[in-house]
């Protein structure tokens, strides 16, 4: 009976500490705030970066860029939790919030789907949401499925490219989401430097792309407006075979997120036809 007694005490004050963490979050990071959102937390998010997508009446107040996070603004909202990148920063804002009686969480930017897997499962163990992560980890093995028996030829050559308005074109190298993308897809990146770096209609010819995915903000939208910019795009390999498509840009900002894996589903379906005998 003793024993049984302890063991609840010990369970029910785990469980209010749980409850305290996780009472007032702030998330810095777009695919964290898809997680908390589909976990059923909404009501507990009291501040988000710039980058995260919430419902369109949501008054939740936005704290910036990730990157450049004030501590005196964050701190401004209470929080129990902040959950963000290893990319969020300045460096002095995270000592900072190291030093107050709050929980910091830092998770890699997944850049594929067992990465996102473990973030989930990070973040649903300290939130005592292990059974409303199940669905999503379902989710994103079902996902997985799609893409994997849609998978492009290999050796497929695939440039990814930002078409940002006024901006010119930028070609994903390593080390990018767009990169990640083209490895789900089964594909090769045509581009061999790192990060992002402007490129020209004519350089990209040369490259010889048979895949182009093209990431802007307005979609489908964004494929027409780099053919009617850069009409040479049409004999490369892939304007030839017509196998040029759009992703959303915000897509981008998170690695693989919940809403990029479904993104690379579609892209996958979309070039299977064509993609096959």
């Amino acid at each position: 009976m003793i024993s049984g007694l302890l063991l609840l005490t010990v369970a029910t004050h785990s469980a209010l500490a749980q409850e305290k963490t996780t009472a007032r979050i702030i998330s810095t990071d777009a695919g964290v705030t898809d997680v908390l959102i589909a976990l059923g937390m909404t009501k507990q998010i009291v501040g988000v970066d710039v980058t995260s997508q919430l419902p369109a009446e949501s008054k939740i107040p936005r704290l910036g860029y990730h990157r450049t996070l004030s501590t005196e603004g964050l701190l401004s909202l209470n929080p129990s939790l902040i959950i963000g990148s290893t990319h969020m920063g300045p460096p002095e804002t995270i000592a900072a919030l190291k030093t107050y009686p709050l929980t910091l969480m830092q998770l890699d930017i997944a850049s594929n789907e067992a990465m996102l897997a473990e973030n989930i499962k990070r973040i649903s163990a300290l939130a005592d949401k292990q059974q409303e992560a199940k669905p999503l980890l379902q989710h994103i093995d079902s996902r997985m499925l799609v893409i994997k028996q849609q998978q492009l030829p290999s050796n497929t050559r695939v440039a990814f490219l930002l078409h940002m308005e006024g901006r010119g074109l930028r070609l994903a190298g390593k080390g990018t989401t767009g990169n990640d993308i083209i490895a789900l897809l089964g594909g090769e990146n045509a581009a061999t430097h790192n990060s992002y770096r402007s490129v020209s209609a004519e350089a990209l010819l040369s490259l010889e792309p048979e895949v182009i995915i093209i990431a802007g903000q307005k979609g489908e939208k964004s494929v027409a407006g780099l053919m009617q910019s850069n009409p040479m795009l049409r004999y490369t390999p892939a304007g030839k075979q017509k196998k040029i498509i759009a992703v959303e840009s915000h897509l981008l900002v998170a690695g693989i997120s919940l809403k990029a894996i479904d993104a690379v589903a579609e892209l996958s379906s979309q070039l299977y036809p064509v993609a096959t005998p």
